[in-house]
């Protein structure tokens, strides 16, 4: 070995080091040092013992730093004896390790992406570089390790969602799940709803072909329609109104995390079933470069950029573009789909406890795809003449129906560490979007002549401009009282939202279902409401998450007071409405040895409602309130998380018709919702990943005057999916993945009255993946993949939200990727 790479201890190089309470004495170090050079009497004991303690899993908190000083924290937190030339490390940073992790995984964590491997020799670690000349290193796969946030695989076991802290999900008392950028790209999800496919306790794609405009979820049976979307973006509220919602693009997101249950201890006001959070593509500390291309149905084409890394040597700026653009045709007749964003971030990182990542973005789509739907007749039901429409019937005007969205946004993100038990974060986003629609929609079917039924028509047009901001700020503190560590949370977040609308209604004609006339002229509706709405909402709260041996306890409160005001200019009317309501939950969780944790939890919400009685009286906001046990299991020393829920979720507060004047509301009705959730995603060997979840849910107006004791529509009462990917690492077919996927939905009611059934359906997805730097090494970073979602092509109705407003299905859809990274 050349001389300039002659090991020796690093802990003599002269590193900056941050050591932890525990610091190893000097006879602690000579022993140890005798020990890996094999200069103790009992070397075998010596070796079996470091097998032993490599294997356990222990806690540390090492945060981002030069690697050299990570590896000494790293030694003085597990005792061993490092090796490692003193220069191979020079300008290269390690991440945060910050959860609990086995020795492996830690130092695997740290050397991620350096280019450096380790082997082990007794109680020493040996750094060194992974070329031939250093054979001798272990040359890692990527590995998923506890508490990262980002992974290589489809298993997570940290989230910031549910706690707003590092939290294990083993350690929090609610059912979340995260949907990896690995789960993304192998299932070539081309928006969150397509992502959430395989979660539990959802229903994400009941607009079926159409809706890609929006995200919107169903929660627990909670939610629907644009107006009830909570979506999140890095754990802040992606404020929108009536038609201006904002969308993210898949492309720009890291992973997406799933709240299911009260959230609004800590996120204030939301639907009782849950939330969804976008975590964004951030800077990284190692570089990165890909582009990828996508062409597939429907003449669909896409192109994506992404690259990121340090900008200068020491790692204290890093940056990251992602950029996406695609366009093509829907399953639709006469429409398109097209959009371009791009999203910038630069993170500066001042030392080893501060980070200051700023975010931007901006997105426009010329075409916002289809968004309307079809009568029951004829899409659950056959017309009266025979036969149904066709899923690709187009019920709008080519000429007249247009959607124009334009968002963008600017903010922060702001991670400082003041000591060993105080640290404080501050988030900020500005977001700005536009929109311009018109159409062209269906309310209803005139079959009165049944050789000819016609769809009854009416025309929109609504311009809408939003200015949103969310702040959410927070200090945490880590201490111990007694045998009790805590891990305390105290908080204050804000919201505002001010939007402006034009929007005008009018007649359409009728469209001929079999032999439709789309020439007739529309009249663009004449603007009858042109109004401004101000939303805002403050919230102040508190949190701490105690560990006592095995148990967790987590406990929350929070204070929120939200306004809302509107104007409307060409009625003259206003209305300002004031709400206030005190959330809280508490949960425990208990950890048994072999990965076992059950646990229990009880939570509630609140949800402003804008709109009045017959006497003009404000709405109170609804109220959520929910019981949910559960256990959660994680296997020591795999790659696995399986979780089992059960839970009871009860809105009050319910708007139900006025029985003495039936064009208003009153606030007594309730919705109750029971079920059932099983998920488990696991790394079986290094060649098989699989994904399974099943739900049962019962949903039930407990109160109401029009469906007493009756079923929502949307929602189904059994949901079922799995999927698996099997990966070939070896032999001829070393390279290629073959990956395929069952989803089960089942039937959902169609009217409020239950008395017409959408069908159940199954749909399978499929595909293939293969590294063709496998086979031929000048193509080294070059992937290949197709995918076929609904592979058999069943034509089927997703969901109806009423007995005129039914959801065709997607049929098959392929999309062929081509990815190049370096």
């Amino acid at each position: 070995m050349p001389a300039a790479h002659q090991p020796y201890p690093l802990r003599h190089s002269g590193a900056r080091a941050r050591f932890g309470r525990h610091r190893p004495s000097l006879l602690a170090a000579a022993l140890l040092a005798v020990t890996a050079w094999g200069g103790a009497p009992s070397a075998a004991h010596a070796q079996a013992a470091a097998a032993s303690a490599a294997a356990a899993r222990q806690s540390f908190d090492i945060p981002s730093q030069p690697l050299a000083s990570a590896l000494l924290s790293y030694t003085e937190a597990t005792g061993v004896q490092l090796v490692m030339s003193g220069d191979i490390a020079r300008g290269k940073t390690a991440p945060a390790l910050r959860g609990s992790y086995t020795r492996d995984e830690a130092v695997a964590r740290l050397l991620a992406g350096s280019g450096l491997g380790y082997r082990r020799s007794g109680n020493t670690l040996i750094v060194s570089p992974l070329p031939a000349e250093a054979s001798g290193a272990a040359t890692l796969d990527p590995i998923k390790v506890q508490g990262a946030f980002e992974t290589a695989g489809y298993v997570a076991d940290a989230s910031a969602a549910g706690t707003k802290t590092d939290a294990l999900l083993l350690e929090t008392p609610q059912s979340i799940s995260v949907v990896t950028r690995r789960q993304m790209d192998d299932q070539a999800a081309q928006n969150v709803r397509q992502a959430l496919r395989y979660t539990p306790g959802l229903t994400a794609e009941y607009r079926g072909a159409g809706g890609s405009r929006y995200d919107t979820v169903i929660y627990r049976g909670f939610g629907g329609g644009i107006n009830y979307d909570y979506s999140y973006q890095d754990g802040m509220r992606l404020l929108g109104a009536n038609y201006a919602i904002p969308q993210i693009d898949t492309y720009n997101l890291e992973r997406i995390e799933v709240l299911r249950g009260p959230s609004s201890v800590l996120y204030g006001q939301g639907t009782p079933g849950g939330l969804v959070n976008l975590v964004s593509k951030k800077p990284t500390a190692t570089p990165l470069h890909e582009i990828e291309l996508q062409a597939g149905s429907h003449s669909f084409g896409q192109v994506g950029f992404d690259f990121g890394g340090p900008v200068d040597e020491a790692g204290k700026v890093l940056y990251r573009l992602t950029g996406v653009a695609h366009t093509g045709k829907t399953q639709i007749d006469y429409q398109k789909d097209e959009r371009v964003a791009i999203a910038p971030a630069v993170t500066f990182r001042p030392n080893a406890d501060t980070s200051l990542t700023i975010l931007a973005q901006y997105q426009h789509d010329p075409y916002g795809g289809y968004y309307g739907f079809l009568p029951a007749v004829g899409t659950v039901e056959d017309l009266p003449g025979g036969g149904r429409i066709g899923r690709s019937f187009f019920d709008g005007s080519p000429r007249f129906d247009e959607f124009k969205r334009t968002q963008t946004a600017v903010g922060y993100l702001l991670d400082h560490r003041i000591d060993d038990v105080w640290s404080v974060q501050s988030n900020f986003r500005y977001m700005q979007t536009d929109v311009d629609y018109k159409s062209v929609y269906t309310t209803g079917l005139n079959a009165a002549d049944p050789a000819n039924p016609l769809l009854m028509r009416r025309a929109i047009v609504n311009y809408a401009n939003m200015d949103a901001i969310t702040a959410d700020n927070h200090a945490q503190a880590k201490f111990n009282t007694g045998a009790v560590a805590h891990t305390a949370l105290f908080g204050i977040d804000y919201q505002r939202l001010s939007y402006r609308e034009e929007q005008g209604m009018g007649a359409a004609p009728s469209l001929s279902i079999n032999q439709p006339d789309y020439s007739a002229p529309i009249d663009t509706p004449a603007i009858t409401s042109r109004s401004k709405q101000t939303l805002d909402q403050i919230g102040l709260y508190a949190q701490d998450q105690l560990k006592i041996g095995q148990w967790t306890v987590l406990g929350g409160i929070r204070q929120d007071w939200a306004g809302n005001d509107r104007r409307e200019r060409i009625g003259g009317t206003s209305t300002d409405q004031s709400d206030r309501a005190f959330t809280w939950r508490l949960g425990t969780v208990y950890e048994f040895e072999n990965g076992v944790a059950p646990y229990l939890s009880y939570s509630r919400s609140f949800q402003p409602v804008a709109d009045a009685d017959a006497d003009g009286n404000p709405f109170k906001p609804t109220k959520g309130e929910q019981y949910e046990a559960g256990v959660k299991y994680q296997p020591p020393g795999q790659d696995a998380f399986i979780t089992a829920a059960v839970y009871q979720l009860t809105q009050t507060n319910v708007l139900t018709t006025d029985p003495a004047n039936t064009n208003y509301s009153i606030q007594t009705g309730e919705v109750r919702s029971r079920g059932l959730e099983l998920e488990g995603k696991a790394t079986l060997t290094r060649n098989l990943d699989l994904l399974a979840s099943y739900t049962y849910m019962d949903n039930v107006n407990t109160r109401s005057t029009t469906a007493q004791d009756k079923h929502p529509t949307y929602v189904p009462r059994h949901t079922a999916n799995a999927w698996a990917n099997y990966t070939f690492r070896a032999g001829a077919l070393a390279g290629l993945s073959l990956g395929g996927g069952v989803r089960y939905v089942g039937g959902s009611y169609a009217n409020a009255d239950n008395t017409m059934k959408v069908s159940s359906f199954t749909i399978v997805d499929a595909a293939l993946r293969y590294d063709l730097g496998q086979s031929i090494p000048s193509l080294k970073g070059l992937t290949a993949a197709i995918n076929a979602s609904n592979l058999f092509d069943r034509e089927y109705v997703s969901a109806c939200a009423t007995a005129t407003k039914c959801f065709y299905g997607a049929g098959r859809t392929v999309i062929g990727t081509l990815t190049y990274r370096w």
